[in-house]
């Protein structure tokens, strides 16, 4: 190989080295950013519960809550299985105040519909077929909350 040849291909596997990397730390960032998200909004549906007497509103908003730590714990092992390390993201001691429920629903239409963003994001970023099987359960979980969210919405308006 001449010197030229040497030095494109050393060239070439540089730069392949860092993406690679560079798409890892995205991956395990989004992933962090996940495990965050799912903690969060465990605790917000908790409160979004506590403002309504309703069965069958409870019964829609608890069907998510009971999802999100379930998400939480496969976002964990997904973690652990590509770093090697366990990682805890504590429940988060402030959550937003909403005057209404209403508001609260809204708030969560949003961020269950970014919440699917990101964990396609994720989803891309995997090479596992068992971690990207884990994910698209989660992003159909999240799907399937977004629409209860606008069913809830309906019910209050």
């Amino acid at each position: 190989m001449c010197n030229n040849n040497k030095e494109e291909y050393i060239l070439r596997n540089n730069y392949q080295d860092y993406n690679s990397q560079r798409s890892n730390n995205l991956l395990i960032n989004n992933i962090i950013e996940a495990m965050k998200d799912e903690r969060h909004d465990r605790a917000k549906y908790y409160k979004m519960m506590q403002m309504t007497d309703d069965p069958e509103e409870i019964k829609q908003i608890k069907f998510a809550y009971d999802d999100e730590i379930k998400h939480y714990e496969m976002f964990q092992q997904i973690y652990s299985e590509l770093t090697h390390r366990r990682l805890d993201i504590p429940m988060p001691k402030e959550i937003e105040k909403y005057d209404t429920l209403m508001d609260a629903v809204q708030s969560s239409i949003e961020g269950e519909s970014e919440a699917v963003d990101l964990y396609r994001d994720i989803f891309a970023l995997l090479d596992d077929k068992q971690m990207r099987d884990m994910v698209f359960e989660i992003i159909t979980d999240e799907q399937e909350h977004f629409g209860r969210f606008i069913y809830l919405y309906s019910m209050l308006k």
